[in-house]
């Protein structure tokens, strides 16, 4: 029996795409600035009238959000003790909310203490003096915000909120709009009062609706800012860190039972099928490559996985689409393959319905047996999926659909890939670990803007952030073509308590938690070859592929915390390395089973199945004669194989 060639292209075509390791990361933007107690400038503004006890809470931006030093008590983590903040408007007059012209020195002195006022973010031209130079020239409007901050503070003001239009172009090319990174850099946020942007329909519908006049005038209208702490960790590690011990898990289980259930026949037959149609001529050729093809493979593979980065540097565009494509495609194929082995665990893949052939539809790609109805439908129904996500893989939401693709193919991968021994897989991990750090830790040094190549490939956007102005953040909507983000990538949107103030058609998505497959999959080949060792008892193998699970849940946990006390992003593979091998290496060793593990056991020398630790029960493969020990099992094989068989028929597809 032989393995098709379009089946064999499928898998090692997956083990090299999968191998691609993008590193975690948090926004991209935050690599080069403190961020302050907060990732967002979105605070919480809740309004209470203390005459009839009535709260409604909106969403503002906070000016000094960058900073370390804002106090707990002015944005505190809930209502109660926040400080308060008494409405009040400019001069005491209702309404008023341009700060031109200026109160004169026979005007009634206002007290302003520990009041909020709400202002014009824009100066107009009202043809006064105190316009003038905000309206003199294309770029005056720059410093109306800082004049009207520093009037506030002059008279003893609390706190500012400035006034926004949504969307308005005040100057041509800019548009106003409050979004995550919004703050004005004309503003000196160290000196200047507290200072908070709204718009104007919210100031509108939460402030002066529930208020009355009186209300206002009676100084009974309180204001206070607040934001949940959100704790030391985002619930987003722990999502993606459960996504990926599924991944792990469930794909050397899997590849388990397939071992258990002979799948690997083929793999070993395939082998020796070709020796034996080789020629004598080539015999010198094939020892050289039988003996060098593990080197040659991971040198070319380090190769082209460099390569590809550098495409991805210089090209993005052109590599984003390739693998979009390819997810789409090779997606359907790891859906169909998991759907169809979880449903070979039901007994009802064995009824004549489940099996009916597709009698007029001709076979292709070398396949024997007829198509069946219920294979149709399932590839239908896993293309509909992969094809969705394609279309929609711009929306916010889009992410749950390509976790599930991609969690599909990296236990398809791991279920079906096979390295001979620990010697090779440490020699790949070893090498995928210089690989990783170096193009996380050591690129920024020799690119121009001192980003990680790795991470702009991953997400498309610079670690410099993209600025406007002189300084000024732009809203991604105004970003014009925002880049897609790399498809082989665990995403995970980020927990955030403020998330809900998010506008979606400003934003265009969320901040991620995100993992490279290459994080999963490398790891994982250790676990499915702890799993699936020739030469080892069932317990033997489930012992080193549970260490080996545990080891990479540790190493991603430790990745984790890495992330949280470093603040930036971290190659997993430096961590997920040393955790996943070293555990297996100690416990190998204390075993005495070192050298047969780090070698590797042939196949045609070794039990491929093996449910107790005696010869009863094993399946061998070897060409040679049978010796006496198997002639003597040979018949009590032969019989619990087929009383086996004629109880339970072994499952369609495992």
């Amino acid at each position: 029996m032989t393995i098709p060639l379009h089946n064999k292209l499928f898998i090692s075509f997956l083990a090299f795409i999968t191998l691609i390791p993008i590193a975690r990361a948090t926004n991209p933007t935050d690599s080069k600035e403190t961020r302050g107690p907060f990732r967002s400038s979105y605070v919480f503004m809740t309004v209470y009238n203390k005459r009839t006890g009535a709260k409604s809470k909106s969403c503002v931006n906070y000016q000094q959000y960058l900073s370390g030093s804002t106090s707990s008590s002015l944005i505190s983590t809930d209502f109660e003790s926040a400080r308060p903040f008494v409405f009040k408007f400019w001069e005491g007059m209702i309404n008023r909310t341009n700060i031109c012209p200026l109160p004169s020195d026979r005007s009634p002195q206002v007290d302003y203490s520990n009041g909020i006022l709400s202002m014009e973010y824009r100066i107009e031209n009202d043809g006064t003096l105190c316009t003038k130079p905000f309206v003199n020239s294309p770029t005056s409007f720059e410093n109306a915000s800082q004049f009207t901050v520093d009037v506030l503070k002059k008279h003893g003001a609390g706190a500012s909120l400035l006034i926004l239009d949504k969307g308005r172009e005040f100057v041509k090319g800019w548009k106003d709009y409050l979004f995550s990174d919004f703050y004005d850099p004309y503003i000196n946020s160290l000196e200047a009062i507290p200072t908070f942007f709204i718009y104007r329909s919210a100031l509108e519908n939460y402030i002066l609706e529930a208020s009355t006049t009186n209300d206002i005038l009676d100084e009974n209208v309180e204001i206070r800012f607040h934001r949940p702490s959100g704790g030391p960790f985002d619930l987003s590690f722990i999502v993606i860190w459960i996504i990926s011990m599924i991944c792990v898990t469930g794909g050397g289980f899997w590849a388990f039972n397939r071992h258990r259930a002979g799948k690997d026949v083929s793999l070993a037959s395939q082998r020796s099928d070709d020796d034996s149609s080789s020629s004598e001529n080539d015999s010198g050729t094939r020892r050289f490559f039988e003996k060098f093809a593990g080197i040659i493979t991971i040198i070319l593979m380090m190769i082209t996985l460099c390569g590809v980065l550098l495409l991805g540097y210089f090209f993005r565009p052109v590599l984003v689409t390739f693998f979009n494509v390819f997810l789409v495609i090779f997606g359907t194929c790891s859906l169909y393959g998991c759907i169809r082995g979880f449903l070979s665990n039901f007994s009802f893949t064995q009824h004549r319905w489940y099996n009916a052939q597709m009698g007029w539809f001709p076979n292709c790609c070398g396949r024997v047996e007829k198509y069946k109805y219920s294979e149709a439908f399932i590839s239908l129904l896993c293309f509909s999926f992969c094809a969705t996500w394609f279309v929609i893989r711009r929306q916010p939401h889009a992410f749950i659909l390509l976790d599930i693709i991609n969690m599909a193919l990296c236990m398809h991968v791991l279920k079906c890939l096979r390295l001979p021994s620990l010697k090779w897989i440490s020699i790949l991990m070893l090498c995928m670990f210089v690989y990783d750090a170096a193009m996380v830790f050591g690129t920024p040094y020799i690119t121009p803007n001192g980003c990680s190549v790795m991470l702009e490939v991953a997400t498309g956007l610079s670690c410099a952030g993209k600025v406007k102005a002189k300084g000024y953040p732009v809203p991604p909507v105004e970003q014009g073509n925002v880049p897609e983000k790399f498809p082989m990538l665990m995403q995970v949107a980020h927990f955030n308590p403020m998330n809900e103030c998010l506008d979606m058609e400003v934003e265009l998505g969320y901040q991620f938690t995100i993992l490279g497959l290459g994080d999963i999959v490398m790891p994982g080949y250790l676990v499915a070859h702890c799993f699936t060792m020739n030469g080892f008892s069932e317990r033997v193998r489930l012992i080193y592929g549970v260490l080996s699970v545990i080891g990479y849940g540790a190493g991603l946990i430790i990745t984790f915390l890495a992330l949280a006390l470093m603040k930036t992003a971290q190659p997993a593979l430096i961590y997920l390395v040393p955790s996943t091998l070293l555990p297996i290496i100690c416990l190998a060793v204390c075993r005495g089973e070192f050298g047969k593990i780090w070698n590797g056991v042939p196949v045609d020398c070794a039990p491929l199945v093996s449910n107790n630790a005696g010869l009863q029960g094993k399946k061998w493969i070897d060409n040679s004669s049978p010796s006496p020990t198997m002639d003597e099992v040979a018949p009590e094989i032969t019989v619990e194989q087929s009383s086996s068989t004629s109880q339970k028929s072994p499952p369609v597809n495992v």
